[in-house]
């Protein structure tokens, strides 16, 4: 009889090692930890907290130890909305589910509830296309703000590591930016506990622009807001503000840089009370015209909690009106549609190849733009540009067959793009979004061409139908 054949480890159901640990959730915190030691996976599933599923880790418990707290009950400590997956997930999928939610491990769950294995960041460094997890682990441990910087150090090696392994672009993208949130996460952490003082549960961190939408590469800078509490008074404010400026400069000691004329949480109009920013959402759907409100809007749609409270912000739900607001949607489609795809430039260029092409700037931005704009206008709450692309196809605005082609040219440039930015890497360069057309092989060149052509189109017809259509007509499906 021919034996099974060797996992992939392509699917997250390959790196099931061992059956899942099940406790009550009433069994004191002691014995369950002699349990999850017994067991060797690191963590159990917890019965009993009537939420579904749960899960106590060992550090968990390690940190309950180091407080001093009272005697406890499992469920007490144990994490009632863990990272889950479905069975038949991607291992690469299921890898970054586990990073964006900062977690030390996954739980396989199907439609039933029922628990088909709980993958741990160590089950992880079996497969090909999770190598690297080891750095988030890292990371999220650093215990000094020097250790961290050294850390850090390593992503452009882990995102080529990523690029090597096969791992589609936007895939890559997505865990690097991963990788930047417990950059992010742990030196806010490390800073703030210097200023005793300040009370981080006061705080949430918001991350804006490619980082937002889980699309740092190499060249993106950290955009960021912060949401107060709004118990917090003015004059906490300003020393939170000078806290909070201090995790810019220790980003940027990681190499996570910050543009000073752009988001930043050291900056008044990224630093405010979570009331202050429904007042100023408001006032950008009143008039998205004035005070830069388009810009602020675009920016804030992008926003994603990573430290602190992780639901809906107050201008998130302000924000989440635009869809019942007509003209806001036209004015932010006109906003959308400014920065056109170069067509000219580019035929003018490809003769004189030694010529510089801003890659961001004249191609995906645009795309970018216009996959906001599909997701505000069909109430998607997506935040990556492929994913918003996706479920916004289909309507009047966006056809699905544009929809796809923008998701296929959305990862070939990224593709590209990652490529040059290592080739700087290489050369001792700082990696950037200018590319120069001569050093890149003739295919990329005319895939530039090609995808510059099909986005300036599909933004030829966006501003035609919204010039001469009622802003309804835009949302009804499309054939």
């Amino acid at each position: 009889m021919s034996q099974p054949p060797d996992p992939t480890y392509a699917l997250v159901d390959d790196l099931v090692v061992r059956e899942p640990l099940v406790l009550d959730g009433h069994l004191d915190v002691t014995a369950a930890a002699a349990a999850i030691t017994d067991h060797g996976g690191g963590c159990a599933v917890i019965m009993g907290t009537g939420s579904g599923v749960s899960v106590l880790t060992d550090s968990a418990i390690r940190a309950w130890v180091a407080s001093g707290a009272p005697p406890a009950g499992a469920a007490a400590l144990a994490d009632r909305h863990p990272p889950c997956v479905p069975p038949g997930t991607s291992s690469a999928e299921a890898m970054i589910t586990m990073l964006e939610a900062d977690a030390s491990c996954v739980v396989v769950v199907d439609r039933a509830d029922a628990v088909h294995g709980v993958v741990t960041a160590r089950d992880f460094l079996v497969s090909p296309t999770t190598a690297g997890v080891s750095l988030h682990q890292q990371l999220r441990r650093a215990g000094s703000l020097d250790e961290l910087s050294r850390r850090a150090a390593r992503l452009p090696v882990t995102l080529r590591d990523f690029t090597r392994r096969g791992l589609a672009p936007s895939k890559v993208i997505a865990v690097h930016s991963s990788l930047i949130d417990t950059v992010v996460r742990r030196t806010i952490e490390l800073v703030l506990r210097r200023h005793g003082d300040l009370d981080p549960t006061a705080v949430t961190w918001l991350s804006l622009g490619s980082n937002g939408r889980r699309e740092a590469v190499l060249s993106s800078d950290v955009d960021a807001a912060v949401i107060f509490r709004d118990d917090v008074d003015a004059q906490a404010i300003d020393s939170y503000r000078a806290g909070l400026g201090e995790v810019v400069t220790e980003l940027t000691r990681s190499g996570l840089t910050s543009d000073s004329h752009g988001a930043t949480p050291a900056h008044r109009l990224f630093a405010r009370t979570d009331e202050q920013w429904r007042a100023a959402g408001r006032q950008w759907l009143a008039d998205p015209t004035q005070n830069k409100g388009a810009v602020l809007i675009s920016l804030l749609v992008d926003g994603r909690p990573i430290y602190g409270d992780p639901g809906p912000t107050g201008v998130s739900l302000v924000l989440g009106e635009l869809r019942t607001d007509p003209s806001a949607l036209r004015l932010l489609l006109e906003h959308s549609l400014l920065q056109r795809a170069r067509l000219r430039p580019l035929r003018t260029l490809l003769p004189r190849r030694h010529e510089p092409f801003n890659v961001k700037e004249n191609a995906l931005v645009p795309i970018v733009n216009l996959a906001r704009w599909a997701a505000l206008s069909s109430g998607s709450a997506e935040l990556s540009t492929i994913e918003r692309l996706r479920t916004a196809a289909g309507s009047a605005i966006l056809p699905r067959a544009e929809a796809e082609t923008l998701i296929e040219i959305f990862e070939v440039l990224q593709r590209i793009r990652l490529r040059y930015q290592f080739a700087q890497l290489d050369a001792g360069e700082q990696p950037s979004d200018v590319v120069v057309l001569d050093r890149l092989s003739p295919i990329d060149r005319s895939v530039i061409g090609q995808a510059v052509r099909e986005i300036s189109a599909v933004q030829r017809r966006a501003a035609n139908l919204s010039a001469a259509a009622p802003t309804d007509a835009w949302l009804e499906p499309s054939t």
